[in-house]
């Protein structure tokens, strides 16, 4: 064999492996299921009861599932908050819907989505440099499951942007809401308990956290048949 050949065919295996790891990495999702008791809201609306709250990643998008025990095809407010720069970010009870929910200073990106008139969604982020106001950021892709009660928002590229500017770890908060201005959270992820309901206010407690993976990282989980870890 001419040693030409015989030198392809030894790198050929290497080839391949690289080539591997680099579809790995595009075609893998790494996720965190957060889980929020089922009945724990003041209001008695199913489709405002959080019962989980997926988030995955793909290295370069990000991706929240917002299920609840019922969802309604009629209405329901759907909010995700997110506090990735810890210098900076909007002050307590401040997001642009105009929601009454207290407690945290600092969110740095807030999206509402609703159900209602065919549905839609907004991101906005606050800008301290800009007159400490909130803007419009590019929408999330919504898709709805209804036969699991799951609302799933997309963010393209935001796990590469929070990874080169905020090392990758972001803090976040999920609520479900009424369709107007001063409405409360009906129900929040994690450990707040039970919010008093329609008129009465609601509080951030703790927030809940996920780190994005380096791209060796994913490839190396997806070999090992890790996709998924659970929280409580």
């Amino acid at each position: 064999m001419p040693r030409e050949v015989e030198i392809e065919e030894r790198m050929r295996p290497h080839f391949i492996a690289m080539f591997t790891v680099t579809s790995l990495v595009a075609s893998v999702a790494l996720g965190d299921i957060y889980y929020d008791a089922g009945g724990d809201i003041a209001t008695g609306n199913p489709n405002l009861d959080i019962t989980q709250v997926e988030v995955t990643t793909n290295g370069s998008d990000i991706s929240f599932s917002i299920t609840v025990a019922d969802l309604d095809a009629d209405w329901g407010n759907y909010l995700i908050f997110m506090d990735y720069d810890l210098t900076t970010g909007a002050p307590e009870n401040n997001n642009p819907w105009g929601r009454d929910i207290g407690g945290y200073a600092g969110f740095d990106s807030f999206t509402g989505a609703w159900l209602n008139d065919g549905g839609g969604s907004q991101r906005w982020v606050f800008i301290e440099p800009l007159g400490n106001e909130w803007y419009n950021a590019s929408n999330p892709t919504t898709t709805i499951d209804w036969a699991t009660s799951t609302i799933t928002f997309n963010y393209v590229g935001l796990a590469d942007w929070l990874v080169l500017g905020y090392g990758g770890t972001f803090g976040f908060e999920v609520a479900t809401t009424g369709g107007s201005w001063g409405d409360p959270a009906i129900d929040l992820l994690g450990g707040e308990g039970t919010q008093p309901g329609w008129g009465g206010g609601s509080t951030i407690t703790d927030l809940q956290y996920f780190t994005i993976p380096a791209p060796g990282t994913l490839a190396l989980l997806m070999m090992a048949g890790i996709c998924r870890r659970r929280r409580s």
